[in-house]
């Protein structure tokens, strides 16, 4: 099971309706990637760091792309 099906399955076993779970999920995504980047990076993301991430998976780029663009 791939983690947005398990956080689905589990919003709807908390009581949560398909409206609800729809407009979370991809903000719930976005934050699981940035701490794929975090944990990638192997240290704690400055501020100025976590909005460039942020940014990057509102434009839709992967993690590794992001972690490559970091350590530049």
């Amino acid at each position: 099971m791939d983690a947005e099906a398990l956080i689905s399955a589990a919003l709807r076993e908390a009581g949560y309706g398909p409206d609800t779970i729809g407009s979370a999920m991809p903000r719930i995504l976005r934050i699981l990637d940035s701490e794929d980047v975090r944990i990638a990076v192997g240290r704690t993301l400055s501020r100025k760091e976590r909005e460039y991430v942020r940014v990057q998976l509102e434009l839709g780029l992967s993690v590794s792309e992001i972690v490559a663009g970091l350590q530049r």
